[in-house]
């Protein structure tokens, strides 16, 4: 009788880390997920917010940063006692340089198969380098990390986006951004509602940025939410937009989620990541390239039509074929 292979999964992020425990499930895979306890970070001790006073007082401001290591540490400690004795075919690992040695080197002790993706750019993450020696492979979503760290044997494989799409919910929304305040990005923000507002378009929108605290929004179509939003409560929205907005982080050239979510649903995106180019999916009647300054051309390009893909191409993104990549069993062919 032939049994499931069995998979580790270790995420520091929990949210997007049930998106894939869910998603290895439906793909026939028996899912041990390590931190799956709650963990809420800068949740600071009685004993620790007394030490931050006292450290605030001196002008030392970064003690709860370092609370929060120490905190993350023991919880991974508590989820390894708590981890069955048992080895696994395989064990993925997601942003392995948020994560400390222990874990990682008990994870490559209890598996056949070891290997990390990261979905951000090593310039703020290099730290997976150090560990390299654990893994069978380590696979980058920027391209351009492969180039910069040519020793380290990396493999490039973009993001994907997760699930069979639902059609049933009709598009409503014009514009749609919901993400991470930045300052940048509230600019950019307020000089795309202007430029479509002094050009006379008449379109509906949610441009949501999220911050914990306050902030000054440049424009009354830029709004704010204060608690973030679930995976599938983003994708909701998008199910239900028209053009999503994408603004790329200075840090890397990587392409985020959304480029995904939109070829999945036949999306429309504006971004300012022009590495978009370079894949065969890019089209100009579906994605516009723009510095959010210099906005000529826009209007034409939401009034055009959206260029279907082909269906061989766009299942090539799914998770699907992504988890075949990063296991070894496929060959990647991304561009």
């Amino acid at each position: 009788m032939k049994t499931e292979p069995n998979i580790l999964l270790i995420y520091k992020n929990q949210t997007l880390s049930k998106v894939f425990e869910n998603n290895l499930s439906y793909e026939g895979y028996d899912v041990e997920l390590l931190l799956k306890e709650p963990y809420h970070p800068y949740q600071l001790s009685f004993l620790q917010r007394i030490i931050n006073i006292i450290f605030r007082v001196f002008k030392i401001y970064d003690y709860p940063v370092k609370a929060e290591q120490y905190n993350f540490k023991k919880y991974c400690e508590k989820s390894l006692n708590h981890l069955a004795s048992k080895s696994y075919d395989y064990c993925l690992v997601i942003r392995g340089d948020l994560l400390p040695e222990q874990v990682i080197r008990h994870g490559r002790s209890i598996s056949r198969r070891m290997v990390d993706f990261q979905l951000d750019g090593l310039s703020v993450s290099s730290k997976i380098l150090d560990y390299k020696k654990y893994f069978d492979d380590i696979f980058v979503f920027d391209p351009d990390d492969v180039k910069k760290y040519p020793d380290a044997a990396l493999h490039f494989l973009p993001n994907c986006y997760f699930g069979a799409p639902d059609f049933s919910i009709p598009s409503e929304i014009d514009l749609l951004y919901i993400g991470q305040y930045l300052d940048e990005r509230n600019v950019q923000l307020k000089n795309l509602h202007r430029y479509l507002e002094e050009h006379q378009l008449s379109y509906s929108s949610y441009t949501s940025l999220y911050r914990g605290r306050d902030f000054e929004p440049l424009h009354p179509k830029v709004l704010q939410h204060k608690t973030s939003t679930s995976y599938e409560g983003n994708l909701d929205f998008v199910k239900k937009s028209k053009i999503i907005l994408d603004f790329k982080r200075k840090e890397h050239n990587g392409l985020s989620l959304r480029f995904f979510e939109a070829m999945q649903y036949g999306k429309k995106i504006i971004t300012d990541n022009v590495s978009v180019k370079n894949y065969e999916f890019y089209h100009p009647n579906n994605i516009f390239v723009t510095d959010f300054v210099h906005l000529d051309g826009i209007l034409e390009f939401i009034q055009k039509p959206y260029h279907p893909l082909p269906e061989t191409l766009i299942e090539q993104y799914g998770f699907k074929n992504w988890i075949k990549v990063i296991l070894g069993k496929s060959t990647n062919n991304k561009k």
